[in-house]
């Protein structure tokens, strides 16, 4: 285990492994989470004219 961690962290390759890894995860994780709040969140069509807020 000590070699593996040295060359994790002692290493340039090693580094760029887990950086490569860390975006990966992280896309992973971001993709999982949008398709949850997708179908959470359901589209319901275009707004109406007459709620369009403070500016209307």
């Amino acid at each position: 285990m000590d070699a593996f961690f040295s060359f994790l962290f002692n290493t340039r390759e090693g580094v760029a492994i887990l950086f490569v890894a860390g975006i990966v995860i992280f896309g992973i994780a971001a993709f999982v989470l949008e398709k949850r709040t997708h179908k959470l969140y359901v589209d319901r069509g275009p707004a109406d004219s007459d709620d369009d807020g403070f500016w209307s």
